[in-house]
Formats: C-alpha cells, sequence, structure tokens
C-alpha cells in the first residue's frame, strides 16, 4: 500500500451524493448503510462516498466524471474492502498481530521521509486523511505483509529441472542483437564538431567531452555505454562504419562518436539469466498460493454486496472557482 503519494493538483473539488429527495434525515440513516458486508465487517455508504471522492481527485474533470472511470473505481473498493476484510480475519485466527511498538517504528521512519511535521500534515489533508486514520492503513500494511509471508510458507522451492525447462521455453527472451560500447561528444554547431575532431588527434576524448559537450554523460567523460543494433536510428550506420571517429547529425546536435568495443549477436546463458528465471517462478507460485488462499477465504466467508445502493452514489466535479 502507499502513502501520502501526493495528488495532482487539478484545482477541482470532487463531491459525492446520494440521490434521495433531499431529505437530511433519509440521507442520515441511508449513509450508514453498509454497501459491503464481509462476514462482521461493513463498509457503509458515507465511507464508500469518501473513499470514491479521494480516489478521483486525482483525475482531471472530465475523466472523474466519465462513468466508466467511476464504475472502475467503485469496482475496485468493494474489491479492495473485501480483500482486506479477508486479510484481516485470517490473521485474527492465525494471532497475526502488529505491536503498537513496531506500528510507532515504521510511523517514525515513514514520517522522517518529510522535512517537517508540517509538511506531513499538509501531505496527510492531501489525502484528506487523520493521523488516526492513515496509522490504521499503516497498520494493515503491515499485517497485509505478515500474512504475505505467513502464506508464501507453502510455496515449494524451485527445482533446477524448472529453472532449465522455463530457459528452453523462453529463449527468445533471452536473445541479444549486435551491440557497440560508445562515448561521444555533442554540440550545436558543425565548426565546433569540426574543431573538437581535429583536437582528438592530439588530445583526451573524455577530457574534451568534459569540456565541450552538451549532454548529461559528458560529465562521465561521454560514455553512452553499449547500444543494440536497431535501438537509435541514427547510430545503427556504426554497425557497418566504426573506424575513428564518426561525425552523425541528429536532433540533438552534432555527435562526435568512438565505438570502443563490439559484440555479436548472442543468447544469454542459463547462468546469466539464472536469478531472473528464479524470481519469476518464484513469483508464479506464491501468485498461485495466493490465489488458492483467496479462494479459500471467500469460500468460507459471507460475503454482501448492494449494488443499487452504491450506484445510487454519484460524482459532481467543481473548480475552486464555482
Amino acid at each position: 500500500m502507499k502513502f501520502l503519494k501526493s495528488p495532482a493538483k487539478t484545482g477541482l473539488f470532487i463531491l459525492t451524493s446520494m440521490l434521495l429527495a433531499g431529505c437530511p434525515s433519509k440521507y442520515q440513516k441511508l449513509s450508514k448503510q453498509p454497501v459491503e458486508k464481509v462476514n462482521e465487517h461493513v463498509l457503509t455508504a458515507k465511507e464508500f462516498a469518501n473513499q470514491l471522492a479521494r480516489k478521483l481527485k486525482n483525475f482531471d474533470a472530465l475523466a472523474a466524471k466519465d462513468p466508466n472511470n467511476v464504475q472502475r473505481i467503485k469496482e475496485e473498493i468493494l474489491r479492495d474492502f473485501l480483500v482486506k476484510s479477508l486479510t484481516l480475519d485470517w490473521a485474527r485466527a492465525q494471532s497475526i498481530v502488529v505491536s503498537e511498538n513496531s506500528l510507532d517504528k515504521e510511523v517514525d521512519k515513514l514520517r522522517a521521509n518529510y522535512p517537517d511535521d508540517l509538511s506531513f500534515r499538509r501531505a496527510l489533508a492531501q489525502e484528506n486523511l487523520s493521523f488516526a486514520e492513515w496509522r490504521e492503513e499503516l497498520r494493515y500494511s503491515l499485517i497485509e505483509r505478515e500474512v504475505f509471508k505467513k502464506i508464501n510458507e507453502k510455496a515449494k522451492p524451485i527445482a533446477e529441472e524448472e529453472i532449465k525447462r522455463y530457459y528452453d521455453d523462453h529463449k527468445d527472451m533471452y536473445k541479444r542483437k549486435e551491440r557497440i560500447y560508445i562515448r561521444q561528444i555533442v554540440v550545436d554547431e558543425e565548426s565546433k564538431a569540426d574543431a573538437i575532431k581535429t583536437d582528438l588527434k592530439t588530445k583526451d576524448f573524455a577530457e574534451l567531452a568534459k569540456k565541450f559537450s552538451i549532454t548529461p554523460e559528458a560529465k562521465q567523460g561521454g560514455v553512452i555505454g553499449w547500444i543494440e543494433k536497431g535501438t537509435v536510428d541514427y547510430f545503427d550506420r556504426l554497425f557497418t562504419n566504426s573506424v575513428g571517429v564518426q561525425m552523425i547529425k541528429s536532433p540533438f546536435g552534432i555527435h562526435l562518436i568512438r565505438v570502443e568495443k563490439k559484440a555479436p549477436a548472442s543468447t544469454l546463458t542459463l547462468e546469466e539469466v539464472r536469478p531472473q528465471i528464479t524470481r519469476a517462478l518464484k513469483a508464479q507460485r506464491e501468485q498461485a498460493e495466493y490465489v488458492a488462499w483467496l479462494d479459500a477465504q471467500l469460500r468460507s466467508s459471507k460475503v454482501l454486496k448492494d449494488y443499487e445502493l452504491m450506484n445510487s452514489i454519484s460524482v459532481d466535479t467543481r473548480g475552486n472557482n464555482d
């Protein structure tokens, strides 16, 4: 779960309302009705509407009112509440808890990312969260982490045969095109490029790059590194003519390029990609364990959703000057 990521400032207020005939008492009663109930966990219409407004405020005016976007976010809120409820119930059954001390340490760690308490409180306000609400979301995030860890204990280790089979089945992914290792100096005038090319006969390429090149890699002596054939069209000629310093024009200026290394097309070996394959197989296995776990929780839980109530919650957008 991500915390306190500042939203884009769209200058909009997102308002949610329930379609009632303008009766405050009916509104109050309806706002307490459950949009979703998972076992003993209840998501009220008011809570649902607040979450909807919070999520939609990162959209621009047109996107926030788009029925497809609104419906997608509504379904996302229902899904997240369902998973959160199942996770908390299972954590309780497994005696998985987060101590106040652990939570306080995590709070302090995250608050340290802000220059002062005022900046931290402003970030909370931008997300329309109280400190208490944010702290509870953080607690859930820590519980969720421990639940995932517990679920993944059941995942079997990756066997060598699986790694080899994956490599054989996905060899095309590990093919490399012909490559060159290049260093460049980029200037904005051809006359400058001609003068520097003359200086390169007696002076160090890296030093001239640091002194004259206008592109960011100048600080590293003009090193671009390895480039695959076909990656940058105006570099492709270097693969057939790589002797000496080549002059190339591009939208960025005049390039003086030296090819320092060449490597033929090849396929990465199993040993080179073993860590990558292991991570991919581990992720697949953990995902399978999670899906199986989630299915088991759903089968043993009581889930009720009031789609009529959910659909009655509408969205309105207003600018700062409205």
